[in-house]
């Protein structure tokens, strides 16, 4: 099999709405709707060329909880530009930081608490030359 990238993350959200604007601060935009029995329920979001999130309302459903899958990250080559942006947005995020990868990344957590990251490489970043990495979380 050949696969060329993860298609897109679906999260359950409890307000449509917020998370869309919040979303849309991000730069998301809408490709298309979801509706179930003539209500609108969800939407699928473009992040980048071939890469969207996909977000249903599940009103009441309560905190978020792990399944096992722990965040999804996000690729910038500019991320003190996306920094700029967000903070022009009012999005809160973490201080940059070189992971023990070498990669930079921040990480952000929506309005229903789903964290995420998002990283830009570097000429070091193990992503892209392979070895070990001792964790040290």
């Amino acid at each position: 099999m050949d696969f060329k990238r993860i298609a897109h993350v679906c999260l359950h959200v409890s307000d449509l709405q917020r998370s869309l604007a919040y979303y849309a601060k991000l730069g998301f935009t809408e490709v298309f709707h979801f509706t179930r029995k003539g209500r609108d329920f969800g939407r699928y979001l473009r992040v980048a060329d071939q890469c969207y999130l996909e977000i249903f309302e599940e009103a009441g459903r309560g905190p978020v909880v792990n399944n096992g899958i722990a965040h999804f990250c996000l690729e910038t080559d500019d991320l003190e530009g996306l920094m700029a942006h967000l903070d022009a947005q009012g999005v809160a995020y973490t201080p940059a930081k070189l992971g023990g990868d070498f990669t930079w990344q921040i990480w952000l957590q929506d309005p229903d608490g789903n964290k995420f990251e998002v990283h830009r490489y570097t000429d070091q970043s193990m992503q892209l030359l392979g070895g070990t990495m001792e964790a040290d979380w």
